[in-house]
């Protein structure tokens, strides 16, 4: 969110900042989209006042592009808050686990580089079942309705179990819990 408000500064008040800092703030593509959606708003905007003032036909037009365009900048400013806020400055290094079965063979854990899962509008019943495959849990069910529960929410694969529960459960109407090696719905 720092850098959000860094960019708006640096765009009100560009001769208060050096070059290296904007094109240090800018090298972050998510940041540069950020600017290129704000200057396309500002674009607009500018139309839109230029074809006020020559009293065009397109004003109808130039208004719904600026509304556009501010509603996507809007979006887009709503989706950083919660990407920052979901990822957090809390990054907590993964550590390597050995699971042994009766016969004390070590069972080395899946491996697979770390990657964000991106889940849109999936049930409950999906989610819980890669998580319980992706860390070697056990899923229990004891609401046949959260089964059905549909969310929108990404998964950091090197994230601990017990961080992504607690993530899961700030979701109205979730309420899970990690016990023995279970995850249990309720």
């Amino acid at each position: 969110m720092k850098d959000i408000e860094k960019l708006l500064r640096m765009i009100e008040r560009p001769q208060d900042y050096s070059d290296e800092e904007l094109e240090l703030l800018l090298s972050d593509p998510e940041m540069r989209d950020y600017y290129e959606l704000m200057v396309q708003a500002e674009v607009g905007f500018a139309q839109k006042k230029r074809a006020k003032n020559h009293g065009g036909r397109y004003t109808m037009l130039f208004r719904i592009a600026a509304i556009f365009i501010g509603v996507l900048l809007l979006s887009g400013i709503a989706y950083a808050t919660y990407h920052f806020a979901v990822r957090g400055d809390s990054q907590v290094p993964t550590q390597e686990v050995r699971i042994t079965n009766s016969s004390q063979q070590v069972v080395e854990p899946q491996q697979e580089p770390d990657a964000i899962r991106t889940f849109e509008n999936a049930e409950l019943q999906q989610i819980l079942q890669e998580l319980s495959d992706h860390y070697h849990v056990g899923v229990e069910f004891r609401n046949d309705q959260s089964r059905h529960i549909r969310l929108y929410t990404k998964w950091d694969t090197s994230a601990p179990l017990k961080q992504i529960i607690e993530r899961l459960n700030g979701f109205e109407k979730v309420n899970i819990q990690l016990t023995n090696n279970q995850i249990i719905a309720e």
